[in-house]
């Protein structure tokens, strides 16, 4: 009984951090990642009704391409970006609970196609600016790709954790 008290009295003469990394390091890839989903989808195009609150993001950058395939296509990513932001919210959750190896390779698979169409995403807008003379990026279009960038940097920061904190050992009970 005394051997528990001492480790009690050592424990808490910690530091508040690090006793709450010692009990959340498997949540620490949620965490990142879930800013990552944040940054991706909150920036989206809304305005308040009755009041001059206004985002201007990837809709109204996006309708600046006219009728070029760049519209289309940069749509098209920005479906696939917010698709993975939305299953990559269930795998870390996932994570976090088990931290099995499955999850770990699903959410870096994911966080690869993440990075690579944010990437193309984001070319779009230079590709435009090259071919047409009268499209020059401005700060929507800013927003618009920075936003994923940023997204995408929580995203890899989040897998990095992951692979640190996966469990090799790992083992899925069967249920009767």
């Amino acid at each position: 009984m005394q051997n528990t008290n001492d480790q009690i009295k050592t424990y808490m003469s910690q530091p508040w951090h690090k006793r709450w990394y010692s009990f959340n390091k498997q949540k620490i890839p949620m965490i990142f990642v879930m800013f990552g989903v944040f940054f991706f989808t909150a920036f989206l195009d809304f305005e308040v009704q009755g009041t001059e609150i206004k985002l201007l993001s990837h809709i109204a950058a996006m309708q600046k391409f006219l009728n070029t395939p760049y519209n289309n296509l940069s749509a098209f990513y920005l479906f696939v970006l917010y698709l993975v932001a939305l299953i990559q919210i269930f795998n870390v959750v996932t994570f976090a609970q088990k931290r099995s190896p499955f999850s770990l390779i699903s959410i870096t698979v994911l966080t690869a196609v993440q990075v690579v169409v944010s990437g193309l995403y984001t070319s779009i807008f230079f590709v435009e600016q090259a071919n047409r003379l009268d499209y020059t990026i401005d700060s929507v279009a800013r927003l618009a790709y920075s936003t994923t960038i940023i997204g995408s940097i929580f995203f890899i920061i989040g897998t990095v954790f992951a692979w640190f904190y996966v469990d090799w050992k790992y083992v899925k009970e069967k249920e009767d």
